[in-house]
């Protein structure tokens, strides 16, 4: 019996060596206009769609939006999908931010992050420590894919949606 609990214990701790966590980072989709809250325009809810269709399979446990009401639209149809209701954070929050989502962290599960263009690369900076260019203005197909691996370098992976 004290073999088989070290055999297990043994391939549980292996098991884990390689276990990871993925943050998806986006833009909240196409906005009317600029401030003070816009809502996304129909452009804006073609991309949210992609989003979660992209998404789909991804085990996503929660979601992060700031709170305006572009950002909340963005995330609404993966929320739908995974019967999730995300959590706002204001974004001029981004270290309670960053403590939230490292704190939910599970090793197969990932989170979606819908952002701003200024907090976008500021959300990759803190949990990866690692650098990605800055979003344009009229940018809104960029995905950020965070790999975080206990004890690991973390990964960050730049992909494209929604055309």
């Amino acid at each position: 019996m004290n073999c088989l609990r070290a055999l297990v214990l043994g391939l549980l701790c292996a098991a884990c060596v390689f276990c990871q966590s993925t943050v998806f980072v986006v833009r909240h989709a196409d906005r009317y206009g600029s401030e003070p809250d816009p809502s996304i325009t129909e452009e804006g809810r073609r991309q949210a769609v992609a989003l979660a269709a992209l998404l789909a399979d991804s085990r996503i446990t929660r979601i992060f939006t700031s709170d305006a009401l572009r950002t909340h639209q963005t995330a609404a149809p993966t929320a739908q999908h995974f019967r999730l209701k995300p959590i706002a954070v204001p974004s001029e929050n981004l270290d309670e931010l960053i403590r939230q989502v490292r704190q939910g962290l599970r090793d197969g599960e990932s989170t979606l992050i819908v952002g701003h263009r200024g907090t976008v690369p500021r959300i990759v900076k803190a949990l990866t420590g690692k650098e990605v260019p800055p979003l344009q203005v009229d940018e809104y197909d960029r995905l950020e894919v965070l790999t975080l691996v206990s004890g690991s370098p973390a990964g960050v992976i730049t992909l494209r949606f929604g055309h």
